[in-house]
């Protein structure tokens, strides 16, 4: 049987998860992750966290079609892992869906009878086979049954955090505490 996760994600740039080319990839880079527990036909869940803009909002949903190590996936696809080169070591795993739904920055909150799979912290939890259900019913509602797909730009880019970067602080005590871009 699989298990499916949820986890709070701490920004959304587009490289965790990364969808470019049409295949769906997560791979944070950590020891201890998602990426080395989720076997294939388990489902990831990535909500927002307070630096995504989007707090408790979906950001994704994938189903796990392979989990590789990185090694692999290099020579699978070279493109996609140029990206991850720099960052992870041979054993690092990495998760790969053509199964996926990637909303970014037109995330949406959770209806009442699933908001209680959110996750408040740092971490992941495993959201039982019904909840995924639940989910994937809604998840076919939002995008009109027109399938797998992105559906949104990533809400944290480069372009966007350089524009928060560069707007001018206003001064006050609060302005004054470093604040990291």
């Amino acid at each position: 049987m699989s298990t499916n996760y949820i986890y709070r994600m701490d920004h959304d740039t587009g490289f965790a998860p990364n969808t470019k080319y049409g295949i769906c990839t997560l791979c944070g880079c950590k020891e201890t992750s998602i990426e080395k527990w989720a076997k294939e036909g388990g489902w990831v869940i990535g909500i927002g966290g307070n630096n995504t803009g989007k707090p408790n909002k979906v950001i994704y949903v994938m189903e796990v079609e392979e989990n590789l190590p990185f090694c692999q996936f290099q020579n699978r696809f070279p493109g996609k892992s140029r990206y991850l080169q720099d960052r992870c070591k041979p054993e690092t795993r990495v998760l790969i869906s053509r199964k996926f739904y990637y909303f970014g920055e037109n995330a949406f909150y959770l209806p009442n009878n699933l908001k209680h799979i959110i996750i408040h912290y740092q971490g992941c939890k495993c959201v039982p086979e019904e909840d995924i259900v639940k989910l994937r019913k809604h998840v076919l509602s939002i995008t009109k049954r027109r399938g797998y797909g992105i559906y949104g730009s990533p809400n944290n880019s480069n372009r966007k955090m350089l524009k928060k970067c560069r707007q001018k602080p206003k001064l006050s005590p609060e302005s004054l505490t470093p604040k990291r871009c």
